[in-house]
């Protein structure tokens, strides 16, 4: 017998019509894929789930339990049975894509069914158990999927078509059953969604920060772009501006050369500050190099170069600064001298660096009367404004405006340690008066309108 057996495996046909069942179901599938029904994309979506996949499975085996077992229940003609019986367990395949039409469909079916046709064999339900279970789920389903304004319908609906169909006073445990039912499902329906919505505005609130990070960023590499090139180029164009005077024997030619230089510089000077407002929207670009308090002198120098005087008083210890700290100095005294060179040519200018008290340094950067006439450079509206910033960012304050000489002064406080507010408030200003604070009202020693200035920086 097990030779027999094994003669028939290895003939291979039980593995012929395995492939033959496979092949002919995709050939199948294949055809059903090409009708004009199947195209329609309602279609396609409810096929696409597999939670539908899997109603549509427990209709058809709710419906061919219910068709051979319907003669028993109740009394119907014979061609009537598959007619009624798909009544009583096809909706279930809408439980998942259309809660609310299955259950619809599934309540009324059952309230025709116990009202018209007869049962049979002492049945005590008007409705068959197939009937019943694919009802309950339906039910279930709508609590959970269908709209909020329905489910007191289905509720009531249901309560009351299970009261009538059940035996004797049954009806009342079951309506009190649907009841408990409906507040549980109720409970988890609210439960999860509230956990989507949180999640949604989790999701939206890390959005948000994340895009506050990128442009916060963005920002600050574009402040130090501006500190870094448009303080070179206006270095540039005031050097070009300024070489027949500082130069002796210059030609015409050169002195062409020169105008020339300087209109270059000045155009690529407006277009890097163009550039700098879109990169406050979008765009990246590289870190711009960390100098510090022992770059100052470079810079004076770099200044001087242009033929501006320029005094430099530095009585601070410098490594008592930090790298923020001494960043956040270097950058406001750059953004000083490119604005007294630009908006006061000619003008003498006087920083300081010195310690304030025993927890802070002072930065002041003060220039005299113009001598000559402004250059035509706009500023990039990031100057004064970003100095503040500078700064808030180590805890300090910054003051600018003009002077009552007629020149313009910028004065800083930043702290060193714990920045206390009795240290900046018991400090004096250059006129005597309490140090200014970006937005209050100030003393004509050290103003902080950052309008105050010809031009913005």
């Amino acid at each position: 017998m097990f030779r027999r057996y094994r003669s028939r495996r290895a003939d291979g046909r039980p593995h012929r019509l395995r492939r033959g069942v496979v092949a002919a179901g995709s050939a199948m599938m294949r055809e059903l894929s090409e009708l004009p029904a199947a195209q329609d994309p309602a279609v396609q979506r409810y096929f696409s789930s597999r939670v539908n996949w899997f109603f549509l499975f427990a209709a058809l085996v709710m419906y061919s339990i219910a068709w051979p077992t319907l003669p028993l229940t109740h009394e119907l003609p014979a061609y009537t049975l598959p007619v009624v019986a798909a009544f009583a367990s096809l909706p279930l395949a809408l439980a998942w894509a259309a809660p609310t039409v299955g259950w619809a469909v599934s309540v009324v079916s059952a309230q025709v069914i116990g009202l018209i046709i007869p049962t049979a064999n002492g049945w005590p339900w008007s409705i068959q158990v197939t009937h019943l279970i694919v009802l309950l789920v339906l039910t279930t389903c709508t609590y959970l999927r269908g709209p909020l304004t329905w489910l007191p319908v289905v509720w009531v609906s249901t309560c009351l078509v299970i009261y009538f169909a059940a035996p004797g006073n049954d009806g009342l445990g079951w309506a009190f059953g649907l009841t408990f039912l409906a507040i549980v499902v109720a409970l988890i329906r609210f439960l999860v969604r509230s956990r989507r919505q949180l999640r949604a505005r989790t999701e939206e609130t890390e959005l948000a920060e994340s895009q506050k990070v990128v442009l916060e960023e963005r920002a600050r590499i574009a402040r130090d772009l501006h500190d870094v090139v448009a303080h070179r180029m206006s270095v540039v164009v005031v050097m070009a501006q300024t070489a027949r005077y500082r130069l002796s024997e210059v030609s015409d030619e050169a002195a062409g050369e020169f105008d020339e230089i300087a209109s270059a510089a000045r155009t690529s000077l407006n277009e890097v500050r163009q550039l700098l407002g879109v990169l406050r929207l979008e765009g990246d670009a590289p870190a711009a190099p960390n100098p510090g308090l022992d770059d100052i002198e470079a810079l004076v120098d770099a200044t001087r170069r242009t033929g501006a005087e320029v005094t430099l008083v530095d009585e601070l210890d410098h490594s008592l600064v930090g790298d923020t700290a001494a960043l956040v100095v270097y950058r406001i005294i750059q953004e000083s001298l490119a604005n007294a060179t630009r908006h006061a040519p000619g003008s003498r200018i006087d920083v300081r660096v010195i310690a304030h008290g025993t927890a802070g340094l002072e930065v002041g950067v003060r220039n005299s009367v113009a001598t000559a006439a402004p250059m035509g450079l706009s500023g990039g509206g990031a100057g004064i404004p970003g100095m503040i910033d500078r700064a808030k960012t180590v805890g300090g304050t910054l003051g600018a405006g003009p002077t009552p000489d007629g020149g313009f002064a910028v004065r800083a406080l930043i702290p060193l340690g714990e920045a206390t507010i009795r240290m900046i408030d018991e400090t004096p200003t250059v006129s005597g008066d309490r140090p200014a604070i970006e937005g209050s009202a100030t003393s004509a020693g050290v103003p902080t309108s950052a309008g105050d200035r010809p031009g913005t920086h």
